[in-house]
């Protein structure tokens, strides 16, 4: 439908935040508000234990800036927001869904430090 998703994961670590059937073959669902799912990215800046750049996030860590995530209008919770344990330079969001309207096409949207991203990405929201 023209729109780009953001790359998430339900717990399981294989089911796709997505409308289901978007891709065939691709095992996906949507979230349900009061789910955590997991979010993936790169480039959100240093963390806390300090982990330097190209080096292995050997456990958890949180990121030194503030962080918001926004489904629509509607903040979502962290759970956890810093370098993905076990990977170099991937940033893992573990974010609680809010409880918003069922849609195909949640916009969402972040702030790092008060300052809003420039890229809006979709996922999909289901109760």
């Amino acid at each position: 439908g023209g729109k780009q998703y953001v790359v998430a994961f339900h717990a399981d670590n294989v089911t796709y935040v997505l409308p289901a059937g978007a891709i065939a073959g691709l095992p996906s669902r949507p979230a349900k508000p009061g789910e955590t799912i997991v979010m993936y990215g790169n480039g959100f800046g240093p963390v806390t234990p300090n982990i330097p750049a190209g080096e292995l996030a050997e456990g958890n860590s949180q990121l030194v800036a503030a962080l918001e995530i926004m489904f629509g209008e509607t903040q979502a919770k962290l759970a956890y927001y810093g370098l993905s344990p076990g990977l170099v330079g991937v940033y893992q969001f573990d974010v609680v869904v809010p409880a918003i309207p069922d849609n195909d096409s949640v916009a969402l949207s972040f702030k790092l430090a008060g300052v809003p991203g420039t890229q809006v990405l979709y996922t999909a929201v289901k109760e």
